[in-house]
């Protein structure tokens, strides 16, 4: 800023200032103004925070008295005005509007402006690298705070809407500042800062993540670790949930010393850092370390490292990644491919999806076709230097389609076979003697090492110095007040006579002879659990998901894993989640089918288990798919189980596709369809209704056939493919329950594409069906939605509102939170339309909190930007602008449709023009024509003509203009969008 600027401003504060953003703060021409009524205060703070904008009396009144006032409040209003006006004096800054009253105030005389100005310029000055200039913009903006906002301001009603948002941009900016002053390398600074916010909001990731960034970059390593130890117990005790995936993935990068942590990457590729924590106590395997290290760092290269089970290659491969990850700049992928499980090992499209979604791309732009994968993956890596870890790879096949084509990445593969590659083979095998003595002796301690030295050897030799079978017997003997290892080797001598003569032939006698062992000194209940664990179908399981195969108690579940996990015969992989190594896994099974266990009923109780949570979580996100029972869930729970059994519950729905009992398997992806559609899951979704629909279909169950087929056409319809949704719908037969459904949907196609006349037709016989005695509530409601959805496009506001409206209520009245979300939104864009701005806002945002509720972010993405649209038609430009905003982050964030981002960036655009930036806005209704293009959107494709004609025109490009105007007229005719239609030619004779 200019020193004549600053000059300018400094002279506007030194007449008129107010204040918001801590205690009201009243001076007038360069003296303080007292405003002693707690009421004149109200008034006075409900206008200045719509400064400069017409404020509804009725919002006065609400501020003042509540929801509730006394009957002349409205005759009381104009006299607390009257004396406000006489308190601030000449000139007058309170002035009378059609609907209320309005404060006017000079640039930079409200501190919330001087606020919201001085961080979009720190924000601006950031993203162009001018990093001292944006942090003193940052410090300008937070200067302006003196306290709570509205600290003593007595109104109930600002205190709940209006302060904690204040409180949010406050603390948004201090984090942006913050990240300013990390990336000047100023990190003992804000050490202090972040030590305060920390303790003052535990809650907020984003603060405890920054702390343990500054702390590592000060070489404090231990007390970064400990504040993150410090989040988890807080996030722990107040949510009962584990720290999330960033900032887990901050406490890793501590971990292993990842050197992205020591400055962000200026590029906007991310890079990525899937490598587990290195082994500990990792020994011996020197000559191999050498030859592959040697490999990785001179070029780039594919390895392939085999070697018989228990030999320790997936420690050797993590080590090898961590020692050579500095040539690797931009990122090191990992993969374990279960080739080798008892586990379904894990679909080409399923690894590539979860590289990609890495890599940063976003759902959307993720093929679901293996070979577009292949080639989105190859694409994605090209010009990166980037190490792929392939660990348990079964076959060729299975690794092929891994590979990068780009000469600048490495492959590291490990396998139990030498995998017939186009690289370089290295074969693990056991350890010499004096490694193995060297593992045991350091896990046990120096004592043990001297005064039972001939003991670890001999036990080193009995364990066939197999790495897996010598960790086994150290998780029996580590820990014990005495450590008699002496013993524990004439026990291991007496075990299995037969399995001992086999030691010299096969390499896994040593390791079974390990796990007999210490499975023997389990408690039998203990060694129920672990057998039983042996039939889950996931990559790990929860304590709930024991208890149910066990059929006991979560306490008796939990108790039984810890002894499990004592002696190393399960691992934990996060709170309450235990996992089996794939040898154990195999082992467990086993002994499942030797000790006569009824695996059959096991196995139904588990997936039993999965089903009826996850219908119980669908009763509490999605209760317009049919509800059981009362929830016991909350909202975050149900989120939160999903998220946890996503992999376990796509597995089980496999498997009970191939082994049966096959209704399961479409049972499952019915339950949690409508989570898996909203959060981004595509791939591995349509992978599980694939095999669910072979079920159905081997059942020879239409009904299920039809289901399945309409959860596919869904998911196409979600990843911006209508045209293969519609061939979905098309194959099947609805009947029953699948009839509303498939209508639903097909009415919901024929929209996006454009087919008025067959939408309404579809949602009319959905209509019908409503009066079928099957139907519940939401069948009426969905029609009632669709039909107001089509009257709106074509331009007849009042039928659809009456229609939305009766959708409304009854959808409150039937609790279906996503179809009362859904027809708030329509109803709310018809009355914005209408020019009732008020009352489209209000709806709106009635709209997100519902989505909010269930996790729908793709569906509050797109009614954020219509609540921007609506509050920009209604003169509120800078909060429409930051809607917009929000809107575009997320769903960019998300990876929604392009249906999705289309009405975004059309909303942006439109608050762009009214702002004065109409270039800005031609560009940005550009991008939502190229999105409505690609994805068939041609409501999308009219209203982005439509939309680019008033931007053009304003921008003084009267013959682009003219030309986009009469292509809307053009395309909005012959599909029915009268209203756009209607626009145009408005627009064409203005212009012409």
């Amino acid at each position: 800023m200019s020193d004549v600027g600053t000059e300018r401003r400094r002279l506007t504060l030194s007449q008129d200032e107010f204040g918001v953003l801590g205690s009201l703060v009243v001076r007038r021409n360069g003296r303080s103004v007292p405003v002693t009524a707690a009421k004149h205060r109200i008034v006075l703070a409900t206008l200045l925070l719509d400064a400069n904008r017409s404020v509804p009396a009725t919002d006065l009144i609400r501020r003042v008295w509540g929801e509730t006032p006394p009957d002349r409040a409205a005759q009381t209003l104009p006299v607390y005005v009257m004396r406000l006006r006489r308190a601030l004096g000449e000139p007058p800054l309170i002035h009378t509007t059609p609907t209320g009253y309005r404060i006017d105030l000079p640039p930079g005389a409200l501190d919330l402006h001087r606020f919201e100005e001085a961080a979009e310029e720190g924000a601006k000055l950031a993203a162009a690298d001018d990093l001292v200039a944006a942090a003193r913009a940052y410090e300008r903006a937070l200067e302006c705070w003196h306290g709570a906002p509205l600290a003593d301001v007595p109104s109930e009603s600002l205190h709940e809407t209006e302060a904690p948002g204040l409180a949010e941009q406050r603390l948004r900016v201090t984090s942006e500042l913050v990240d300013v002053k990390l990336r000047l390398g100023r990190c003992d600074e804000v050490i202090a800062d972040l030590r305060r916010l920390t303790a003052q909001h535990p809650l907020r990731e984003r603060f405890w993540s920054q702390l343990m960034v500054a702390l590592y970059r000060v070489d404090r390593q231990a007390d970064a670790l400990d504040a993150y130890r410090q989040a988890s117990t807080a996030l722990a005790r107040e949510l009962g949930v584990d720290p999330s995936d960033s900032l887990r993935a901050v406490h890793h990068a501590i971990l292993t010393g990842d050197p992205a942590l020591q400055q962000p990457a200026a590029s906007t590729w991310a890079p990525v850092s899937q490598l587990p924590a290195p082994v500990g106590n990792f020994v011996g395997r020197g000559a191999e370390l050498t030859r592959v290290k040697g490999l990785l760092t001179r070029g780039t290269a594919t390895v392939v490292v085999c070697g018989s089970p228990g030999v320790g290659k997936t420690a050797f491969a993590i080590s090898v990644g961590h020692a050579v990850r500095d040539r690797y700049p931009d990122g090191q992928l990992y993969v374990n491919l279960r080739g080798h499980s008892t586990s379904p090992p894990l679909p080409t499209s399923a690894v590539l999806a979860r590289f990609l979604r890495a890599m940063g791309v976003r759902a959307d732009h993720i093929p679901v076709d293996t070979e577009e994968l292949v080639r989105a993956y190859r694409a994605r890596l090209r010009g990166r230097r980037v190490l792929i870890t392939l660990d348990n790879a079964a076959s060729v096949d299975q690794v092929l389609p891994l590979l990068p084509g780009d000469p600048g990445c490495s492959v590291l593969v490990t396998s139990r076979n030498e995998l017939r590659l186009k690289a370089t083979t290295v074969r693990l095998d056991v350890l010499r003697g004096d490694e193995a003595w060297k593992l045991l002796a350091r896990s046990l301690g120096s004592e043990a090492a001297v005064t039972q030295f001939d003991a670890l050897g001999e036990l080193a030799r009995l364990c066939g110095y197999l790495p897996l079978a010598l960790r086994i017997a150290l998780g029996n003997l580590v820990g014990s007040s005495h450590v008699d290892v002496a013993s524990y080797v004439e026990e291991l001598r007496g075990g299995d006579r037969l399995a001992a003569l086999a030691v010299d032939n096969d390499d896994t006698a040593a390791v079974r002879r390990a796990f007999d062992l210490s499975y023997a000194a389990l408690t039998p209940d203990a060694a129920r659990l672990f057998r039983l664990a042996g039939l889950l179908p996931g990559p790990d399981f929860s304590v709930f998901g024991a208890a149910a195969l066990l059929d006991a108690s979560e306490d008796v579940a939990r108790g039984l894993l810890e002894d499990l996990a004592s002696a190393h015969l399960v691992q934990r992989v996060g709170a309450d989640r235990f996992g089996l190594h794939d040898l154990l896994h195999d082992y467990a099974a086993d002994r499942a089918g030797a000790a006569g266990e009824d695996l059959d009923a096991a196995r139904r109780r588990l997936f039993d288990w999965y089903l009826r949570t996850a219908v119980e979580v669908g009763d509490v996100l999605y209760p317009e798919l049919g509800v059981s029972g009362p929830p016991r869930l909350g909202p975050e729970e149900a989120r939160a189980w999903l998220a946890a059994e996503r992999p376990s519950v796509l597995a089980a729905t496999e498997h009970c596709a191939a082994h049966g009992p096959l209704p399961m398997a479409w049972r499952l992806i019915d339950a949690v369809g409508g989570y898996f559609g909203s959060h981004g899951h595509h791939v591995e979704f349509v992978h599980a209704i694939d095999a669910a629909l072979g079920a159905a279909r081997a059942a020879g169950d239409h009904d299920a056939e039809t289901l399945m087929l309409v959860w596919l056409a869904a998911e196409h319809r979600n990843l911006g493919d209508p045209r293969a949704a519609q061939r979905y719908l098309r194959s099947a037969r609805p009947s029953g329950r699948a009839a509303w459904l498939h209508a639903g949907l097909d009415g919901v196609v024929h929209l996006e594409l454009g087919e008025l006349a067959s939408a309404l037709a579809v949602f009319e016989r959905m209509m019908a069906l409503s009066e079928e005695a099957w139907a519940g509530p939401h069948v009426r409601i969905g029609a009632l939605a669709g039909l107001g959805a089509v009257r709106m496009m074509r331009g007849e506001p009042a039928v659809a509102r009456a229609l939305l409206a009766e959708g409304l209520e009854l959808a409150r009245a039937a609790a279906g939170v996503n179809l009362e979300a859904a027809c708030a939104s329509l109803l709310g864009r018809c009355h914005a339309a209408a020019g009732e701005h008020a009352r489209g806002v209000e709806l709106l945002r009635h709209a997100l909190a519902a989505w909010h509720r269930t996790g729908a972010r793709h569906a509050r993405a797109e009614a954020m930007a219509h609540l921007a649209a609506a509050l920009c038609l209604g003169g509120e430009h800078a909060e429409a602008l930051r809607a917009a905003q929000r809107s575009l982050a997320l769903v960019q964030e998300l990876g929604g449709s392009p249906r999705i981002e289309s009405e975004v960036h059309n909303s942006l655009g439109l608050v762009l023009r009214h702002l004065g930036k109409p270039a800005r806005a031609v560009a940005a209704h550009l991008r939502a024509l190229e999105l409505a293009t690609s994805s068939d959107f041609r409501y999308g494709v009219v209203r982005s003509h439509v939309h680019l004609v008033h931007a053009l025109a304003t921008d003084g490009r009267r013959a682009e203009a003219v030309r986009h105007a009469r292509v809307a007229h053009d395309l909005a005719t012959r599909s029915g969008f009268t209203d756009c239609a209607s626009a145009a030619t408005t627009a064409l004779s203005t212009l012409t």
